[in-house]
């Protein structure tokens, strides 16, 4: 009998996951507390995240087709200058800029990621999960987690006040910050140094980065108090988030001083409040992971796994690509009946944890003192393998766009997809492979 997995969880984490196992044909079911699509924090997306939304589920087309506004990379008023200075996706943007229009810019092959409306995002992947087959049951909260003699063996679910019980052979913790099974066995370890509060809302008619960039970049400004995000997530519509290390919720009349002071385009701007709340939204945005993030039946995946404070704008990017590698690491795991699954559920632990430290780290610097914009490059340089990249700021953009990582991923799937065709043909992909070596002279 196949496998059955259930995800906790329909967000990006979750809805990847699922898509993923469910387009190799595994049986899923994912359980969502809410009915997409529902309000979410996170609209700024990272290229390498969709690089693997449209590898394994071919999304992207879908996701250009919603008409986002592009994001060529980010720009920074940080460290110890206050002049701006950007980081671009693309390395051709670092001499081209200077001579495009935005019409140019746009029509352009320039690498490119999105700032996203994460309503009709997160929406967009769930029901590609159950489109690809998976069993998809929202307005159910996953409360509890079932055990048997030290294995996880499925979730208690409350549905319409009633409870159920449902079993699985593997449970895959996607729900967010509450980190439901990581909290059941009392893994989950915060970082005391990055805690902090987000508090934001949603601005009509701002304005844009001076020259053809416009509003098709991300901003990102300190101001005494902490740092502004400034991400426009329409043709119109901004989304403005203030984060500080208080734990308080911030009132309105503060918010708005602090935006007084940081030089952003909004002079002229109307505040609007983000779907399903008041004018201002706040968030609890402390970094924290796992002792271990995977066990006898079970993996967290997502901000369920760790959450890395948002100065790199990595939590989507961390999503969808630790739901990429979950995915992978259970096909792998139960469809070789040769597979040694407790080596498989380490592997994604060591990936998705150092993933999560490289970021740590970074986050840490940034927040350390006012250092030079160079220094930000040769810290991220520091967690890329020698050679990889040829600059410092490229190392940077590498790092901090996922690519690293998502290249990490794609090998590992690339293996996978040669050894299943082998045994589905009767044939000896490590005999080949000894062949292939004679070949060229290798042994």
């Amino acid at each position: 009998m196949s496998p059955r997995f259930l995800v906790l969880g329909g967000g990006p984490a979750g809805a990847t996951t699922a898509a993923v196992l469910a387009g190799h044909g595994a049986s899923v079911t994912v359980v969502e507390r809410t009915r997409m699509p529902r309000h979410h924090v996170g609209e700024s997306l990272q290229p390498a995240s969709l690089a693997l939304l449209d590898r394994h589920l071919g999304l992207g087309p879908a996701i250009a087709a919603l008409a986002f506004p592009r994001k060529y990379g980010a720009a920074y008023v940080w460290g110890e200058s206050r002049d701006p200075w950007t980081v671009l996706f693309d390395p051709r943007l670092e001499t081209d800029l200077s001579t495009l229009t935005e019409a140019a810019l746009l029509a352009g092959p320039y690498e490119h990621a999105f700032n996203v409306e994460r309503a009709t995002f997160d929406h967009l992947l769930l029901q590609e999960a159950a489109r690809r087959g998976a069993d998809v049951r929202e307005d159910v909260e996953a409360v509890g987690v079932l055990e048997e003699d030290g294995r996880v063996v499925g979730a208690r679910l409350l549905a319409n006040g009633r409870h159920e019980d449902m079993r699985a052979d593997v449970v895959i913790d996607a729900s967010g910050q509450r980190c439901l099974v990581g909290r059941h066995f009392g893994l989950t370890r915060t970082v005391p140094d990055l805690r902090a509060t987000a508090t934001y809302t949603w601005f009509d008619g701002a304005g844009g980065f001076p020259g053809p960039l416009g509003r098709h970049i991300q901003w990102i400004v300190t101001v005494p108090d902490g740092w502004i995000w400034f991400i426009p997530i329409g043709p119109d519509r901004t989304s403005v988030g203030i984060v500080t290390r208080e734990r308080a919720r911030m009132d309105e009349a503060r918010f708005d001083a602090i935006l007084a002071t940081a030089g952003l385009p909004l002079e002229g701007a109307r505040s609007v409040a983000p779907e399903g709340g008041g004018r201002l939204c706040f968030a609890r945005d402390w970094s924290f992971t796992h002792a271990r993030l995977a066990g006898d039946g079970w993996m967290l995946v997502g901000d369920a796994a760790a959450f890395v404070d948002p100065i790199l704008s990595g939590g989507v990017d961390f999503a969808v690509r630790g739901g990429c590698q979950a995915a992978l690491a259970l096909l792998r795991g139960y469809g070789d009946e040769r597979a040694d699954r407790a080596a498989l559920l380490a592997a994604y632990d060591a990936d998705v944890a150092q993933d999560y430290k490289a970021y740590v780290r970074l986050a840490r610097y940034w927040y350390g003192n006012n250092r030079s914009v160079e220094g930000f490059f040769w810290e991220a340089h520091r967690e890329i393998p020698p050679h990889a990249v040829s600059t410092p700021y490229r190392a940077f953009v590498y790092l901090t766009t996922g690519k690293l990582a998502a290249d990490r991923h794609l090998r590992v799937f690339q293996d996978w997809q040669e050894r299943k065709m082998f045994r589905a043909l009767g044939v000896d992909a490590e005999a080949v492979k000894r062949a292939a070596l004679t070949a060229r002279g290798g042994g």
